[in-house]
């Protein structure tokens, strides 16, 4: 009986010891491996020495904002939220400006960083904030209209903060190789809606896989017939007979869009394609066909993880979706005719959690007003030659 009882004891205490053993490890390489939080990031309002730099100020705030929410190494306190917390706090965020209160907005939202940014003329500073605390201070001179700022505001940030950012361009089109273009040749165009056929087909007329954009407002393209789209009013997009661009080019449909004289110079005149599925990783060939009366062209290919946060909206799977990689043709010029454009490239997020699923198709025009005509869009899997 007594054997029995200690026999019982000694096993419950190497069980207990085995129990230790076991788990404590195991707690610590859960505390190894446990993944480092994103900081938090806040972008405060710009401020400018002169109403022509308060608007560039405002501007390039919106840039710096875009940028570091899909650079991926931070997490971003939306702008309205900033904006509000300033109001809370009845700040004056104007000239002349009382740099004091910037720590005082840091401290408050309570961010790990905060970025603050000052135009004089055209001259941009940046202050990068650690906590309350001034970590890092960079210029630049933000280049005409002529030229984007996109490169100048892409390299500061970069010098502020060691933000990288990963560029593709169209000359990596390897339109030589004879297997990639039999499988271009081949293969189902993932883009809805490629040649605007679509609004021709339903009652109301409207091109629902096509979203323009002017400022805060998006619409979609209606069907106009030729002589209708030659009175298209500025700062507006539509589908139209192909005729209408080049009259004696191919047939069928295009996209239009007009952009006017003070869009042009500002914030320019967008268009995006519906939501496309791709494949993290995988090899795809864009190309289209452009004629341009005057206006610069850009055409991005944007690609977006499923990853909600506290800003998005259960009910809107777009609101879930972040933009994580992007790749652009060099801007084009105007020209006589249809030119097409064509790139390569690879959607990645290069091994991240987060993996590309979708992509969009931008179409943006600006600096000179006037149209620009997009036809036969196409967007296709290609693999890797091996």
């Amino acid at each position: 009986m007594h054997k029995t009882i200690r026999h019982i004891i000694r096993t419950l205490l190497l069980s207990f010891v085995l129990v230790l053993t076991v788990a404590v490890p195991c707690r610590a390489l859960a505390t190894t491996t446990t993944a480092k939080p994103e900081p938090s990031l806040a972008v405060l309002p710009f401020i400018g020495n002169s109403p022509g730099a308060g608007r560039l100020a405002r501007r390039m705030r919106f840039a710096v904002a875009k940028k570091m929410s899909r650079n991926g190494q931070v997490k971003r306190v939306s702008d309205h939220s900033v904006n509000m917390m300033i109001s809370a706090l009845q700040l004056s965020w104007s000239e002349p400006f009382d740099k004091s209160q910037v720590p005082q907005v840091v401290k408050a939202l309570g961010v790990d960083e905060a970025i603050m940014g000052y135009v004089r003329e055209r001259k941009l500073t940046l202050v990068l904030y650690k906590g309350p605390k001034i970590a890092k201070i960079c210029s630049a001179v933000i280049p005409r209209s002529q030229t984007s700022p996109r490169l100048t505001v892409e390299n500061l940030l970069t010098r502020l903060d060691n933000v990288k950012f990963q560029h593709v361009s169209s000359q990596q089109a390897d339109l030589a190789n004879p297997v990639l273009a039999r499988r271009f040749r081949k293969r189902p165009n993932l883009v809805l809606d490629g040649m605007f056929t679509a609004a021709a087909r339903t009652p109301s007329h409207i091109a629902k896989m096509w979203e323009g954009f002017l400022k805060a407002r998006v619409f979609h393209p209606k069907l106009l017939s030729a002589a209708a789209a030659r009175r298209l009013p500025n700062n507006t997009i539509a589908i139209v007979p192909a005729s209408v661009a080049v009259p004696h080019g191919p047939g069928g449909y295009c996209l239009m869009m007009h952009v006017g004289p003070v869009i042009a110079v500002n914030n320019g005149l967008a268009v995006e394609s519906y939501w496309i599925p791709v494949h993290d990783g995988r090899h795809y060939r864009f190309s289209c066909f452009y004629h341009s009366t005057a206006p610069r062209v850009r055409i991005f290919l944007k690609g977006f993880c499923y990853q909600p946060d506290q800003f998005s909206n259960s009910k809107s799977l777009a609101s879930q979706r972040f933009e994580r990689y992007r790749a652009e043709l060099l801007p084009v010029v105007g020209n006589r005719g249809w030119n097409r454009e064509v790139m390569d490239f690879t959607p990645s997020t290069e091994g991240k959690k987060h993996k590309i699923q979708w992509m969009r198709i931008d179409f943006y025009i600006y600096v000179q007003p006037g149209e620009v005509f997009f036809r036969h869009i196409q967007l296709k899997n290609i693999g890797r030659t091996r």
